[in-house]
Order: structure tokens, then sequence, then C-alpha cells
């Protein structure tokens, strides 16, 4: 995987320094954040998805560090590296995010957590709630009572155009159920964090590189 119109940078050539990138790597065949994080990619950020279709956090997180590698990844440019995964309901996962925790940490990963699934997020443009959930589908199906997600399918397109004009109210609302949680004493990276979502992490990463490369 090589970064297309970027030739690296040879010693006082004088080459202009190239823009800094984002790399994510998301669960299995499920392209639904691939496409909703693709709609920031432009001529500003650049976005590249890891190959694979892992669904456990600690493969995804040893791919995406391969992936890194294959990349010319380079943090002193301010590139970084995004694992979105979902805590879903079981305790048994906990051990698992744990783990993949440690490792992302010392691979230099951002390890992105939705908990029960990254559709919190998508909820998070319309309403703030603490409600509880007992599946993955009984958070969609909340989703799917907004009329713009009322035919919402897993691996469906034109998601981030819809969903632009909420986007702040997300990321308000995300870091809202984050501060609450924390007050009542609930440890994040856990699925007894939910519900929850760090998918603002990557959203305000996106947009602090755009102004950035705006003003450079």
């Amino acid at each position: 995987m090589k970064v297309p119109g970027y030739t690296p940078k040879k010693r006082n050539s004088g080459t202009r320094k190239r823009q800094a990138i984002i790399l994510i790597s998301t669960e299995g065949k499920n392209q639904t954040e691939t496409n909703y994080f693709n709609g920031f990619s432009n001529r500003k950020v650049h976005i590249y998805f890891a190959p694979g279709r892992f669904t456990d956090p600690v493969n995804m997180v040893k791919k995406l560090s391969g992936a890194m590698k294959n990349l010319g990844f380079d943090s002193k440019l301010g590139d970084k590296a995004f694992c979105l995964i979902d805590a879903d309901v079981s305790p048994s996962k906990n051990q698992e995010i744990a783990e993949a925790d440690t490792i992302a940490r010392q691979k230099g990963i951002d390890l992105i957590v939705s908990a029960p699934c990254f559709e919190i997020w998508f909820l998070c443009h319309y309403s703030f709630s603490l409600k509880q959930y007992g599946s993955n589908d009984e958070l969609i199906a909340d989703l799917m009572k907004n009329k713009d997600f009322s035919d919402y399918k897993k691996n469906c397109i034109g998601l981030y155009d819809k969903l632009l004009p909420r986007l702040d109210k997300a990321i308000n609302n995300a870091k809202r159920l984050e501060e609450e949680l924390i007050k009542l004493g609930k440890t994040k990276h856990t699925v007894d964090f939910s519900p929850s979502t760090e998918a603002y992490h990557v959203v305000e990463t996106i947009k602090q590189i755009e102004k950035s490369n705006s003003e450079s």
C-alpha cells in the first residue's frame, strides 16, 4: 500500500513534505463505517482503510499495524491510525478489548470503541439518551425511527452527506454520553460503558488535519 502521488522525501532535496494521512480499520465485511468515513476524504485530508475482514479486536489491531508499515506511516508527520470496534453486549468481550487496547498503545494506534455498536454514533446526530440496549438490533431499531434511517441497512451509502448538517450535534452528544457514564463510575473500553462512541475522536482529528492543511 503506497500513498498515491507521494515520493519519499530525500534529505535536503527540498521536496515538499506530504500531508498527514488517516488510516482506519473496521470490522469484518461490514462496510458501513468505511462508506461513512470515506465521505470525509478530500484534497485536504487523505483517508485510507486497512485490508482484512477480522471481527475480533486483537487481530484487527495486528492487521492495522501491518498496514501502517506498508503505507509508510509516520506519526511525526501527523499520521493517525484508528481501529474501530464494537463492544457489543456480552461481558466476554471485555478481555478481547483489553488485550487489543494494550497492543494498540504499543503500536501507536487509537482504539475507537462504540458500545454496543457503531450505530450509536449515527443516533447521536439526532438525540441524547442513556437508554440501555440489550442488543445491537435494539439500538438499530431506535435509529430507524428517524425518517432519515427508516430504510437503514448495513453497508448503505450516502450517510456522510445525510448526517453532515448534524455533525456538531453528534460530537456534543457523544462527549456528553462519555461524561455522564464516567460520572456513573463506568470504565471506558468495557461493555458496561454503554451507550457510548468514541467516533468523535476520528472526526475531530480529520477536522484538525483539514484546518492544518488549509493553513499550510
